[in-house]
């Protein structure tokens, strides 16, 4: 049985996933004092240590390093490009840096890397190879979504993006409010902020009025804009949602469950 640890791992680079910022980009809020005072220090550490980065846009990326690290050890470091446009091949280069003994790092456009990332493609492959990943917790805008909306947090989906045309939106979110008032479970998820609006409105018609629909905005800000209430009340309200990223969630509102609670409970503590 492979050990924990083999001579072969010490040779083999690490793959870390670290969170960043949730915060939107701009020159007063992305000060470097700022964003260091934002992040854990061991997150900046490693970012002050690997060589290579596996990022989703540049331009992002540049950003936020050159404000964290030293021009010296910003000129040094490499970048490799997953994201939504990537193919199969573009895996190679970062997964051979990793097997030749160099440690990257996956940064996520979105707070936590491979939630709703492109980067849980190199993960896996990382798994086949049996090389050591070294997830840094972080902000999660979906959890952090679900954590402010009252749904049930004991059972949630995340559905991802849902689908571009009105009639298929309006079919998956049918069938996802049916499925939501028998099994209880909160569903979550994301969509493009220019199509905010309509999606408000399609979730509006579609599911039924008894569930709750939570729209949460500005995720990582100290102004975040967070509603939750039952469909009926959503379609009695003129409220706008700016064309900024958003989560939605929609399911029942949570309620005191002894039995549940006390389940949690024992498995918290038995992960101790």
């Amino acid at each position: 049985m492979r050990g924990i640890m083999s001579e072969n791992d010490k040779n083999r680079g690490t793959l870390y996933l670290l969170p960043v910022p949730l915060l939107p980009y701009s020159p007063e809020d992305w000060k470097p004092c700022q964003l260091m005072n934002m992040m854990a220090p061991n997150v900046i550490a490693i970012m002050k240590s690997v060589p290579y980065f596996v990022i989703e846009s540049e331009k992002t990326a540049n950003r936020l390093l050159s404000r964290l690290l030293s021009p010296e050890q910003f000129s040094e470091v490499g970048f490799f490009i997953l994201n939504e446009h990537s193919k199969e091949e573009d895996l190679k280069a970062p997964l051979s840096a990793l097997k030749s003994g160099y440690d990257c790092a996956i940064l996520s456009e979105a707070g936590l890397p491979c939630i709703a990332d492109p980067g849980a493609a190199l993960v896996s492959l990382a798994h086949e190879e049996q090389l050591r990943i070294v997830p840094i917790g972080g902000d999660s805008s979906l959890l952090l979504a679900l954590a402010a909306s009252g749904l049930n947090g004991q059972r949630f989906c995340f559905l991802g993006y849902m689908p571009i045309r009105s009639e298929e939106l309006q079919k998956e979110l049918v069938l996802e409010g049916q499925a939501a008032m028998h099994d209880k479970a909160a569903r979550i998820f994301i969509e493009t902020p220019y199509r905010n609006e309509r999606t408000l409105r399609a979730c509006i018609e579609a599911l039924p009025e008894n569930l709750y629909l939570c729209v949460a905005c500005n995720l990582g800000t100290n102004q975040p804009l967070i509603r939750s209430m039952p469909i009926a009340s959503w379609r009695n309200k003129a409220i706008i949602i700016p064309e900024k990223p958003a989560v939605f969630c929609f399911g029942i509102p949570a309620k005191l469950n002894k039995k549940q609670l006390q389940s949690a409970s024992r498995e918290r503590r038995s992960l101790r």
